[in-house]
């Protein structure tokens, strides 16, 4: 599994993702313009964390390898592997774009969510999904997602687009 990062992107940048006609010119920007540019105010890496949270915050059924992109309910859903699909084929890549007006919903919605509530979701929709699986596991997993809480709520007034990457 492969690291997954967010970044708060500038409409600019949003548009142009959005101009190109296949997958090889988005993965390309995305690697060429956005990760090089590395904006420390406007990302937050989330490690391998990305996938046991979006398997609490989209209640994943245990047991179940394969993620479901379309699991779960607003406006948590959108955090990981929400958002509308940028990337045709997600056996390699992954680009999630979440728009402007789909953060601060978003960011209110994670803003509650505290280490009990992380815990108790990790215990049932992760459990045995990798074999680090255990109670330091899901500390590493709450740690990128309390930074990933404080990101969503630092990028909600900002009105700036949201991608969430990986190369799987």
């Amino acid at each position: 599994m492969r690291r997954g990062a967010h970044f708060a992107i500038t409409p600019a940048q949003r548009e142009t993702l959005l101009s190109f006609a296949d997958d090889e010119g988005r993965w390309d920007y995305v690697r060429s313009v956005i990760e090089v540019e590395w904006d420390r105010k406007h990302l937050q890496e989330t490690d391998k964390a990305w996938d046991p949270i979006h398997r609490c915050l989209t209640e994943h059924p245990p047991g179940v390898e394969e993620l479901d992109p379309d699991a779960g309910t607003p406006p948590l859903n959108l955090c990981i592997m929400g958002g509308r699909q940028l990337m045709e084929d997600e056996y390699d890549y992954i680009i999630r774009l979440i728009e402007p007006e789909q953060v601060s919903p978003l960011a209110e919605a994670m803003w509650p969510l505290d280490e009990e509530w992380f815990a108790r979701k990790y215990r049932v929709h992760c459990k045995d999904a990798w074999p680090e699986y255990g109670e330091e596991h899901c500390g590493y997993a709450w740690a990128y997602f309390e930074d990933l809480k404080y990101f969503f709520r630092r990028m909600a007034p900002r009105g700036r687009p949201i991608i969430f990457t990986v190369a799987l």
